[in-house]
């Protein structure tokens, strides 16, 4: 009797050990996905986070388009406004009349302008414009 007891003893450890090693193995691989998915979810809430600001950012630069498309907007109408003036005003006269009544009178306007483009031509072109020129600095400093 002793010998049957001693059997499934030895057999109830066997299947219990046995248990336990499949037990261990499959915690074993319960620990491993347990810290993959923690893992994973760190990633996640960084990508997130870093998704958030992004979103803060472009809604930021939007809102600082919009405010510059409206300044556009507004400095186009009022070009707009002065253009329309500007329109009116040569509307009413007529150069062409006056030109062939009073010729001397728009030769000499026109001359003037003329002279003024082309001394403003001359300004803006000059080679030398940008040359440093020895100034006398005590002048400055009485």
């Amino acid at each position: 009797m002793s010998f049957k007891l001693t059997l499934i003893a030895t057999v109830l450890f066997i299947i219990s050990a046995s248990i336990n090693a499949v037990m261990f193995a499959k915690l074993d691989k319960a620990k491993i996905e347990l810290q993959t998915a923690i893992n994973n979810q760190a990633v996640l809430e960084r990508t997130i986070q870093e998704q958030n600001e992004q979103i803060v950012n472009v809604l930021e630069k939007a809102k600082k388009t919009a405010e510059q498309i409206q300044s556009l907007n507004t400095q186009y109408t009022q070009s707009q406004a002065q253009v329309t003036n500007l329109r009116n005003k040569f509307a009413k006269h007529n150069l062409e009349g006056l030109a062939m009544s009073k010729p001397l009178l728009l030769q000499s306007k026109i001359n003037k302008a003329t002279a003024r483009v082309g001394q403003d031509l001359t300004n803006i072109t000059n080679p030398d414009q940008f040359d440093e020129k020895a100034t006398d600095n005590t002048s400055t400093l009485n």
